[in-house]
């Protein structure tokens, strides 16, 4: 990995540690604004964009300011008696520091500015963060789907494409999910910095509400719902890993964009995309669980909050003891000008001795020796007339022959017996149908079994078993 400012400029962001960061800020974001507008951004051309969006923030960039920030020698060359020479001088301090690279066309002889890709990258983030775009969540899953499904349908060429699209499309869900998770929980900590209630009420209604929950929240368990498409998805990449047809043209398509990898690693590449998705789709219920327990934290954590500010003593009694506990310890020696004011008030401080409050010094435990772990012994004898006594049991109940003369008493000298006409009185014969459908195959079983076609199954005496139909052996089928 490489150093940061092996990249980018080592004085790149000094601009926004400056006085004049705020104005800085707003001058990038005009910035921004041009460069997504202006196929080529003449210097001309930044300066009408400076000065048509930023004239009062302009008027606020000092000479001193750029004394401070970009040195003298900077401020002796800049005209700040006119909006123009601050523009410009704000073109040269975003030159100076690398968010801009000034180019002269050979052939016109004009000067033309550029924005390097780390700059624009950083343009970009800093306008999410300011002005948020509101996800929909929704809109990653569809594309997923439709990649999928257009690159199952077509299987052509472009497979590998549908799946790269549809893994980069899933991680951008997973990223805006976490990144939902996490917006909530900031919301639930800033929960306590709330002292008035209407400060409270706004964040609650203007904020949270508007942004997180009726923004992301609601879509997202409602049209927005990620449910949608996940068992299509899923359907489509467990079918693709069992074609290995599949797999081998999608693998000579990587190798094609990465000649370095061979047929193994190319293979591996488009199983581990595949994986991917399947992996985070299936993953999914525990973020959204999560999801919900932070936004039902949230709403509790805020009504409680709500009812602790309404219920607060808000008389006169109540200013008075937010006031007392403002104060400093009557027993402190420093030097406080609202405790010397105080001090010619009649408050006395006192103190009473409560029977509950007498101070116990908590008795230590003592541990005791612990007891062995003595091991008991068994008796084989009866561990063995144990084991003896069970079988015999079973081999009563189970036995081969007991299960033929239960099936044959069952069909009553008829040579077919139909599982729904059979008679289950106790749990028992329950169990000795089950050991008869097992034993069904033995030789030495007087019956076969004949299932029937569609695997079917009959209810008797409340007990659910198979549709079949118990014939005697020797019998006509």
């Amino acid at each position: 990995m490489q150093n940061l400012f092996d990249v980018v400029s080592p004085n790149l962001f000094s601009i926004l540690a400056a006085p004049n960061r705020v104005i800085y800020f707003r001058a990038l974001m005009v910035l921004r604004a041009c460069y997504q507008r202006e196929l080529t951004i003449h210097r001309s051309a930044l300066v009408t964009y400076l000065i048509s969006e930023m004239e009062r923030d302009l008027y606020d960039f000092t000479d001193e300011d750029a004394l401070g920030e970009a040195g003298e020698e900077a401020s002796e060359e800049t005209d700040f008696g006119s909006l123009s020479g601050r523009a410009h001088a704000l073109i040269r301090r975003f030159v100076e520091t690398g968010w801009l690279q000034p180019s002269t066309d050979a052939v016109e002889l004009d000067e033309t500015l550029i924005v390097p890709p780390y700059a624009s990258i950083l343009l970009d983030a800093f306008d999410s963060i300011v002005d948020p775009v509101q996800q929909r969540y929704n809109g990653f899953v569809y594309s997923v789907y439709s990649n999928l499904r257009t690159a199952n349908d077509d299987k052509d060429e472009f497979m590998f494409q549908g799946l790269q699209a549809a893994y980069e499309n899933t991680i951008s869900l997973r990223e805006s999910l976490r990144s939902l998770l996490h917006n909530i929980h900031s919301y639930y900590q800033n929960l306590h910095h709330r002292q008035e209630i209407r400060e409270l009420l706004s964040e609650h209604f203007d904020s949270y509400q508007l942004s997180v929950a009726i923004a992301a929240y609601h879509p997202l368990k409602t049209f927005d719902s990620v449910y949608r498409f996940r068992p299509r998805i899923l359907e489509v990449l467990r079918n693709w890993l069992t074609m290995p047809s599949l797999l081998t043209q999608m693998a000579k398509s990587v190798r094609q964009q990465r000649g370095d990898l061979d047929e193994s690693e190319a293979r591996a590449e488009v199983v581990q995309r595949i994986t991917f998705i399947t992996d985070t789709f299936e993953s999914l219920d525990d973020l959204l669980k999560e999801i919900d327990k932070r936004h039902t934290n949230y709403n509790r954590a805020s009504v409680e909050r709500l009812q602790y500010l309404l219920n607060t003593d808000r008389d006169i009694k109540g200013k008075l003891v937010q006031l007392m506990r403002a104060l400093p310890k009557a027993q402190d020696n420093g030097v406080s000008p609202l405790l010397e004011e105080m001090r010619t008030l009649p408050v006395y401080q006192v103190k009473y001795l409560d029977p509950e409050a007498i101070y116990t010094e908590p008795k230590k435990r003592v541990r005791g020796t612990p007891q062995p772990i003595v091991r008991q012994k068994t008796d084989d004898a009866a561990f063995r007339a144990e084991a003896r006594e069970l079988m015999e049991r079973m081999n009563a109940l189970y036995s081969q022959k007991q299960i033929g003369e239960f099936i044959l008493n069952q069909m009553k000298n008829r040579e077919r017996l139909d599982s729904g006409e059979m008679t289950l009185q106790e749990f028992d014969d329950f169990l000795r149908v089950i050991v008869a459908v097992v034993k069904g195959d033995e030789p030495e079983m007087p019956y076969d079994i004949v299932w029937s076609e569609d695997r079917s199954s009959v209810t008797v005496a409340g007990y659910q078993i198979p549709l079949m139909t118990f014939v005697k052996k020797g019998a006509a089928t």
